[in-house]
């Protein structure tokens, strides 16, 4: 361990601890890695905005009707009680004039085509899920009489036949389960962001089992969970003095097109009236704010607030829990063929997962292939509609996590070898292996040779004690009669660079008094934004941490979304450049004000000197108000000059981006390593979680907080939706059982365990600085690693998620 940097610049408790794992000559920052101040504190005081706590002159509410049923048709409706009720300002029903649409009969709806699985419409007749938005909407002055008004809504429902189960609906004789398609069955086939693929080749998958020694085979099914946030889908819109307002709970600047452009056509606005306000966000995650379903509340708020000429909140009583759910439900069929010294030639997955936003990923095809040496992959997908809520992604990535993480444990287990072995022997990239070939890429790269996988391992095996504790699966048991198990799990980094040469923008400000405001759109999703860009930009700049602030609500700056760990490669890149750019500037007029040359000069902690003759100085405070015509026009940055490269650049419309001659072919190669302890009662079949290891190579650690809190939350979300979660259906009506927090399994702080974190430095990363996202990452690892340390205390696979304590009984023959 002499080699190695170990730093812990967090407060530890514990249930807590947070190791930053570098070299001694890898570069060090004044800010960059330290922790500091928060920019974001009033969320911890209460004094955080959110779009709920907004309140304006006049505002009027609005709830819908949501169906009672799986699948059901608004045949009749009849309002007129509800005209009667005294605050009821206007009613929306289903065939209204202000609802009818062109592109489809069920009406006003928003999404990439009528087509596709991520449409919705705002107000149909057709319900295709239980707590569907449909056919009705009250506005009122309050939400109690929405409330009220919505209970005295009499609908005559035709019920119609309904299939839950994905095999079932992939039957020729299934019932249709989504009627406005007008298809002759359930399977989608619009699918824009694969391009209408549901297939990954990779080398030739037969010639590859028939190198093999051995084959296995074996299935995987999960169950369905949803992200349970607390933050109910809700939308603000004031149509006025030609002007369009909004509040939206969306965390993509972009992606809210999806609910700006539709609202604003509603409006009758152009797209330069319309402002877009961004409170802080409480539970998006990701995929709500891909989809249509997420732009229902902004569509249906501007359509009240037309009609009343009042700004209008559109309060959802349809929450996480009824109108999405998980991306990861369906069946996994593994097939793995392997030498027996671990090498891995082939592997088959096939699929029946869930679509959504998410079926942009065939499980398996973006994770095997870009993080291993395995030459030969086959994976195919086919993707049922069913009569539940439109799956998305959150915390996005453990469709493709579930079969990956298996495969290599399930060959070690075959081998009777140790799993880290297995996963060292197969680590690589493109079916090339790690060593020599990539150690070659990263030389041409002007990489660190850095082995992030092996480091990762390295530094969990040690916190774990995974050397003294790993044993043959079954073999321990304790003296209070439990079994004791052990598991490991890998994958890579979800992003090793920028998605797509997209442009995105922000710029800066001086003002009079010595400050800097950052302006740019993004939104605050709770991953400590303003503090890491203030963070960047002020290392970068000279300045004062404290002299930076950061205004997210500049619409004409798009910046990076936080989508898919992508966010801060790039939006680091912006704050350098921005940061290079103003230390520039402020060197520039401090030359002519100290009569020396910009090389001569420097700037450190928001004061200028020479170099030979640190006494000779001037602080910036005092330049800016010398010289304020000279800092007043503002700076702007687009990062590209400080991106090494995009991980896409085929994808529509960024086919003909020209691409500047610096950006190299992305390889990826940082790696993510889980190792779990558990204990296993035989008599109950109850897991007791005894200590979690989760280590992240982030490339480099801009603000230690920001990784360590979405470490520690990745980790209870993931092992939630392994060990808890699961939302039950009544096989007869297709209405959920527990769909509040009260009777759905999240994990509380009655269940908090000792979580050991990891931040490895190898700066292997295409953004800024070699780093890497690290938003999506644990909890889609964390996901998978629960079932390897099962395996290992009681000696049988657990194959159906989520591992409840009767499904470890019935594997122990108890059940």
């Amino acid at each position: 361990m002499e080699s190695r940097r170990l730093t812990r610049p967090l407060r530890e408790n514990p249930y807590f601890t947070f190791l930053i794992w570098s070299f001694p000559e890898d570069p060090e920052y004044e800010l960059i890695g330290k922790p500091v101040p928060p920019k974001d504190s009033e969320k911890v005081t209460g004094r955080a905005i959110y779009t709920s706590d907004v309140k304006l002159p006049g505002m009027l509410y609005a709830k819908w009707l949501t169906s009672p049923y799986a699948h059901a048709r608004a045949k009749h409706i009849d309002i007129s009680a509800v005209k009667e009720i005294p605050g009821v300002v206007d009613v929306l029903v289903y065939g209204d004039p202000d609802l009818l649409s062109p592109r489809h009969p069920e009406g006003l709806g928003t999404g990439m085509n009528p087509l596709c699985p991520d449409w919705a419409f705002v107000l149909p007749s057709e319900a295709v899920f239980e707590g569907q938005p449909v056919a009705v909407a009250i506005c009122a002055e309050t939400p109690e009489i929405c409330e009220r008004a919505l209970k005295l809504v009499k609908v005559e429902w035709e019920e119609l036949p309904f299939v839950l189960d994905r095999d079932e609906a992939l039957k020729p004789d299934a019932p249709i389960t989504q009627l406005f398609r007008n298809q002759k069955d359930n399977i989608v086939r619009e699918t824009p962001m694969t391009g209408g693929e549901t297939k990954y080749v990779q080398g030739n998958i037969e010639e590859g089992f028939k190198e093999a020694d051995r084959i296995i085979e074996f299935e995987i099914k999960c169950g369905v969970n949803v992200p349970a946030g607390v933050e109910p889908f809700h939308s603000i819109a004031w149509l006025h003095d030609g002007y369009l307002d909004l509040w939206i709970p969306h965390q993509l600047p972009q992606g809210m097109m999806l609910a700006v452009w539709p609202a604003a056509a509603v409006a009758g606005v152009p797209m330069n009236r319309v402002r877009v306000h961004q409170a802080y966000k409480g539970a998006t995650f990701g995929g709500i704010t891909f989809i249509g379903n997420g732009a229902i509340p902004t569509i249906l708020a501007t359509l009240f607030s037309k009609r009343t000429g009042r700004p209008v909140k559109v309060l959802a009583d349809w929450t996480n829990f009824s109108g999405i759910v998980c991306e990861e439900e369906g069946r996994y069929t593994i097939k793995v063929g392997f030498k027996n010294d671990g090498t891995i030639t082939a592997v088959q997955i096939l699929s029946n997962g869930t679509y959504g936003y998410a079926g942009l990923t065939i499980p398996g095809s973006k994770k095997l292939p870009r993080a291993t040496a395995i030459k030969n992959i086959y994976c195919e997908s086919v993707y049922p509609y069913v009569n539940k809520p439109p799956a998305v992604c959150y915390k996005h990535g453990t469709q493709e996590t579930i079969p990956f993480a298996e495969i290599f444990n399930r060959v070690a287990a075959e081998l009777g070898m140790d799993p880290t072995e297995v996963a060292l022997k197969n680590d690589g990239c493109y079916g090339r292996p790690m060593h020599p070939d990539m150690d070659e890429v990263k030389r041409e790269q002007g990489f660190p040779v850095r082995d992030s996988l092996r480091e990762c391992i390295e530094a969990g095996k040690r916190a774990i004690g995974w050397d003294e504790k790993w044993h043959p699966p079954g073999a321990k048991r304790l003296p209070n009669g439990r079994y004791h198990g052990i598991g490991f799990a890998w994958t890579k980094e979800w992003r090793a660079g920028p998605e797509v040469p997209a442009k995105h923008y922000a710029c800066i400000f001086f003002k009079y008094d010595g400050t800097v405001v950052i302006k740019g759109q993004r939104s605050f999703v709770g991953v400590s934004e303003p503090t890491t860009y203030c963070q960047v930009f002020a290392e970068e700049a000279g300045l004062r941490y404290e002299d930076v602030s950061f205004d997210n609500e500049f619409l004409e700056a798009p910046m990076m979304t936080p989508g898919g760990s992508g966010g801060l490669q790039w939006n680091s890149a912006i704050m350098k450049e921005l940061g290079v750019k103003a230390k520039q500037k402020i060197l520039e007029v401090a030359a002519k004000h100290l009569k020396k040359t910009p090389q001569e000069l420097d700037v450190k902690n928001s004061v200028v000197f020479e170099k030979a003759n640190p006494q000779n100085r001037v602080q910036v405070r005092d330049l800016i108000r010398r010289y304020y015509y000279e800092f007043h026009a503002g700076i702007w940055a687009d990062g590209w000059d400080y991106v090494k490269g995009t991980e896409e650049t085929r994808r529509p419309p960024f086919t003909d981006v020209s691409l500047p001659s610096h950006f190299k072919k992305v390889y990826f190669w940082g790696r993510q390593a889980a190792f779990l302890e558990v204990e296993v009662d035989p008599e109950t079949g109850e897991v007791d979680i005894k200590n979690l290891v989760i280590v992240n190579d982030v490339g480099k650690t801009i603000n230690p907080h920001g990784v360590a809190n979405q470490q520690i939350g990745g980790v209870y979300m993931g092992l939630g939706r392994a060990w808890t979660e699961e939302i039950v259906y009544d096989p007869l009506t297709g209405v959920k059982l527990n769909d509040d927090l009260s009777q759905y399994g999240v994990l509380t702080m009655g269940d908090i365990f000792p979580i050991h974190c990891i931040a490895v430095e190898t700066r292997l990363g295409y953004g800024a600085y070699g780093n890497f996202g690290i938003g999506e990452n644990p909890s889609c690892l964390v996901r998978t690693v629960l079932r390897a340390a099962i395996y290992n205390a009681i000696g049988k696979w657990i194959n159906e998620d989520p591992i409840t304590p009767d499904k470890i009984l019935k594997a122990l023959g108890k059940a």
